[in-house]
């Protein structure tokens, strides 16, 4: 059965008044309309007109403890994202993306009420906020996006890949129009954050890497982002933008530090080895992204120093671990060899293992193959490992005990 009074409310919230000698009241000229609350004026667009505030910002401005402007080349990063080959003169064909919307969940009835954007000017850095006072404006939001992005070249975003494009290009999609983000590079800068500051920070959400990252402190004018919503449409109710000062201040630092964190991690990126690189968690990220890049001279460097910092112990061993199998990608035995008897000092199975396989298969030592893998058995049956895991272990290292016991039975034949 249909809810008529929930019906009505949805249509309400979004300016729908019920009864037919009822009229729309034209929108935005009651209560305290945006263009009252928030500096700005009105664009012209070819469906009307979109409410936009801009801000300008110098080349030399600090966002937190960072600059906003790149000082780095951006080759590095271009790299990771698959993107053009673009270099610092090309940021001013960037556009740094955000957006507030109706929902957090998506789909097609989710919209974007205010879309922040940015972009590097001669001058500095070009903020502006679009926004709708009520859902039918919408087409002139997407032509005022669409305007103010004509000729970029790619678009940064936080966690956009998975929200706020596809949201886009649906609402273009929806009003009959073509979508200006189908044809540029995109750098979504969440998966970065994640590798670079997973080991350290345990969350990764723009505010927390805004914070920890780049010293930001955002000020009493901020709003929670799961209350945006919520906001707008009383907004919509009641026509009272006055709250409406907090959603475009949230907009403008997001803005703000996707700009900055692009910045820092160009830097970062390009002078992996720098001493202002503080936390010996930050060497390990780093070094682990190079290897993922398969920049293995950069990665090895990288775990070397990693190594001599003052790292807690469970991530020492692990980056001792994968140094060790760098090593070994790259033919490097020997060296791979002193990291896996270092580690089996410390009961590391992987180190018995890959010991048993070299003294069996390169050296053709067979004695020394043995005693491995007797000491990888000794130190699994004394260790409490998950059933599986012991398992797993015990399987791998009786199948190879087995085998080497048969060829020196045979070699005491010859």
């Amino acid at each position: 059965m249909t809810d008529w009074h929930s019906l009505s409310e949805q249509l309400k919230a979004l300016g729908v008044q019920m009864g037919k000698d009822k009229r729309l009241q034209k929108r935005g000229t009651k209560g305290h309309p945006i263009e009252k609350v928030v500096e700005g004026k009105f664009w012209d667009v070819i469906y009307g007109q979109v409410f936009c505030h801009e801000e300008f910002y110098s080349n030399s401005h600090i966002h937190g403890s960072k600059p906003l402007f790149p000082s780095k080349p951006i080759a590095t990063l271009c790299r990771w994202a698959n993107a053009n080959a673009l270099s610092r003169s090309d940021l001013k064909d960037f556009i740094f993306l955000d957006t507030e919307t109706s929902g957090l969940a998506g789909g097609t009835g989710t919209y974007a009420f205010e879309v922040g954007l940015g972009r590097f000017t001669e001058d500095g850095f070009h903020l502006a906020q679009f926004f709708m006072r009520h859902p039918g404006e919408e087409p002139a939001l997407l032509a005022g996006l669409s305007e103010f992005m004509d000729g970029m070249k790619a678009v940064v975003t936080y966690n956009g890949k998975s929200f706020d494009i596809p949201l886009l290009n649906t609402r273009y999609t929806l009003m009959g129009m073509t979508s200006p983000f189908t044809e540029i590079d995109h750098f979504d800068l969440l998966p970065l954050a994640r590798r670079l500051w997973r080991i350290r920070l345990e969350s990764r959400t723009l505010g927390n890497v805004e914070n920890q990252i780049l010293g930001v402190q955002r000020g009493n004018e901020e709003v929670p982002g799961y209350l945006i919503p919520e906001m707008y449409f009383e907004y919509l109710k009641t026509q009272d933008a006055r709250p409406l000062g907090g959603i475009f201040y949230h907009n403008a630092i997001d803005i703000l530090s996707l700009a900055g964190l692009f910045s820092h991690m160009a830097y970062l990126l390009h002078d992996p080895y720098s001493d202002s690189i503080q936390y010996g968690e930050d060497v390990v990220a780093l070094a682990r992204f190079f290897e993922s890049m398969d920049e293995i001279s950069q990665a090895e460097a990288l775990y070397q120093k990693a190594l001599e910092q003052d790292l807690r112990e469970d991530l020492y061993w692990d980056t001792l671990e994968r140094y060790s199998f760098l090593l070994k990608r790259k033919s490097d035995l020997e060296s791979a060899i002193a990291l896996w008897e270092i580690a089996a000092e410390n009961h590391a199975l992987y180190a018995f293992e890959e010991l048993a396989k070299y003294y069996e298969h390169r050296e053709k030592d067979l004695s020394a193959a043995h005693h491995w893998t007797q000491k990888a058995l000794d130190v699994l049956n004394s260790q409490h490992l998950p059933a599986y895991e012991y398992h797993r272990w015990q399987e791998s290292f009786n199948h190879r005990m087995n085998r080497l016991e048969r060829k020196r039975a045979q070699n005491d034949d010859l």
